[in-house]
């Protein structure tokens, strides 16, 4: 290979430690392998390295190939699929890794100390060839002689790395910068085995916002853990892949199928990427919003069946605000979590108002505004469809309240804020109840709170008032609320 022959099949392997999540790192560095393995139409290899049978954890096996999965990536060959170069687990390879230490022993280039078998470190210097990096030199004065079997008899991580790149027929390593320095051991080890080692390509550290290297222990950057917060992996593939890597075309969107006729090693580069939680969130609102409706339906309905929101099977009348919650929110939201916070926030009985918000409602004009309006809702057959921008306004005119301040003061009466979806979309979300309550409870407290008694000064002695009447039917009703 000169910087990295790629015309022809490639053997490439991910190899994922079970002691850990599969975190935002690991992740980038199973997406450029596999992407690598399909371009060139090789093999993606996984192998776990549990390091011994009591270290190999099952479950947490079965997590990190659940959340391969879940980002689209399947493998040819791994511990749950088999293949012909296995077993895939590294527990199970044990008895060649202690082969290869007793044959570095029996070759002179190991020696025992201290119960520990060392490998002897020769004069000289060994140039890693990276397809990312370049030409890296180490020298072997820096290295020092290292451990390849421990004092419990157990071979050490270079020596199982090696033996089994060697027995899988691995042509191309990736992974991330922080693993360079293990790299001229392995070459080192690969040689005193009669190893060819295979090339190396070292991307880049992936960095927080704060300009430090990400933890692998982060739970909040575990990939589970951004599936739990309602990313989608399509979003999660896009802002992976342009961590350490742009495409020729500079675009930011591509399906995972697109990317491997787009990705190369020559275009990713071995400085810091940020990984960044606002960008992922920009690409997954993105992505939302392009699914299918259908697709976008599902993934609702089942987050709100995982809260306990929603029964299973769904009701035909749950469908319906499903599709009105899409209507109001579906192009809104980041993910889906932000989404089922939507979702219970309408489905809560009662809801919190500021306290300077209800200040502005307390005067009688608005409570018995209030009133005429739950008397409205209570009166209507069926919440969808009604005129709302104009029904409100006709009320609230009638209790001298121009039509902003009316359409305002029942938007913060149900749901304590300023803005939010149009109040024909907001109104069949709540329902009758939920309407009926909400209001009642703001009337309730602004009549056993502290009364109809206004205060006079708001936050740093400013005058304040509340919402001020006009005479009835004087036509200030002021602009109508979108979509209302």
């Amino acid at each position: 290979m000169d910087r990295l022959e790629i015309d022809r099949p490639l053997r490439l392997r991910f190899a994922p430690s079970p002691a850990r999540t599969l975190h935002v790192g690991a992740a980038r560095t199973a997406l450029f392998t596999w992407l690598l393995a399909r371009t060139t139409g090789g093999s993606f290899v996984v192998r776990v390295e549990d390091g011994d049978e009591a270290s190999g954890d099952p479950s947490a096996e079965a997590a990190i190939l659940r959340d391969l999965r879940w980002l689209g990536l399947d493998w040819d060959e791994g511990p749950d699929v088999g293949g012909p170069y296995g077993p895939y687990r590294q527990w199970e390879r044990a008895a060649a890794h202690r082969e290869a230490a007793e044959r570095l022993l029996r070759d002179g280039a190991a020696y025992e100390r201290d119960g520990a078998l060392w490998f002897r470190v020769p004069p000289g210097t060994t140039v890693v060839h990276d397809a990312v990096k370049g030409d890296v030199a180490f020298e072997h004065d820096t290295l020092a002689d290292f451990v390849v079997r421990k004092s419990n008899g157990v071979p050490a991580y270079n020596v199982c790395a090696v033996a089994d790149d060697a027995a899988m027929k691995i042509d191309l390593v990736v992974r991330g910068e922080e693993h360079l320095d293990n790299t001229p051991r392995q070459i080192l080890l690969a040689r005193a085995l009669g190893y060819a080692p295979p090339r190396y390509a070292h991307c880049g550290l992936i960095v927080g916002a704060d300009k430090h290297k990400l933890s692998a222990r982060d739970d909040a950057t575990g990939i589970d853990a951004l599936r739990r917060a309602g990313f989608l992996p399509e979003a999660l593939v896009e802002h992976l892949a342009l961590l350490g890597w742009s495409p020729a075309d500079g675009r930011e969107t591509f399906a995972l199928a697109e990317l491997v006729g787009a990705f190369s090693l020559d275009r990713v580069h071995g400085a810091p990427s940020t990984f960044d939680l606002d960008r992922l969130r920009a690409f997954n609102a993105r992505a939302l919003r392009a699914l299918p409706r259908e697709r976008y339906h599902a993934l609702l309905a089942e987050r709100m069946q995982q809260a306990r929101l929603l029964e299973d099977p769904v009701p035909e009348a749950a469908h319906r605000w499903i599709e009105t919650f899409l209507d109001a929110y579906g192009r809104e939201v980041h993910t889906l979590g932000e989404a089922l916070a939507h979702v219970a926030d309408l489905r809560a009985e009662a809801v919190t108002i500021p306290a300077l918000e209800l200040e502005r409602l307390r005067n009688r004009h608005v409570l018995f505004f209030l009133d005429a309006v739950s008397q409205y809702v209570d009166a209507q057959p069926e919440l969808r469809g009604l005129a709302l921008g104009h029904d409100l306004a006709v009320i609230g005119d009638e209790f001298g309240l121009a039509k902003d301040d009316a359409l305002g003061a029942v938007r913060m009466a149900l749901t304590g804020a300023h803005d939010g979806p149009p109040l024909a979309l907001l109104f069949p979300l709540l329902g009758h109840d939920r309407i009926m309550i909400r209001i009642g409870a703001v009337s309730s407290h602004i009549l056993h709170g502290r009364g109809l008694e206004p205060i006079k000064y708001g936050p740093g002695g400013l005058p304040f008032e509340t919402i001020q009447p006009h005479p009835p039917g004087s036509g200030a009703t002021g602009p109508a609320d979108p979509g209302s």
